[in-house]
């Protein structure tokens, strides 16, 4: 099974995170990383927290995300992370 996620998944997600956020993909695999390093927070408040900064970067560069553009972005790079 990990080599199914390897081998194709983890590709796939890759690709749709791209497709996604373009260049603001590893702006979403960094957040997701900085707030899994929040030990004490909560799930939520850890998700809150990266979709706050890829909100945030988002705007930085002119780019208009849809809120559930954000949080399918979240839970690619949650899995990339994995």
């Amino acid at each position: 099974m990990k080599w199914l996620m390897k081998r194709f998944f983890k590709p796939f997600a890759k690709g749709m995170l791209q497709a996604l956020l373009g260049e603001l993909a590893d702006v979403a695999i960094v957040a997701v990383k900085e707030a899994a390093k929040m030990e004490t927070w909560s799930n939520e408040e850890k998700r809150k927290r990266a979709f706050e900064m890829i909100k945030a970067e988002a705007i930085a560069s002119g780019k208009e995300l849809k809120d559930s553009a954000i949080n399918l972005a979240i839970e690619l790079a949650v899995q990339l992370i994995k």
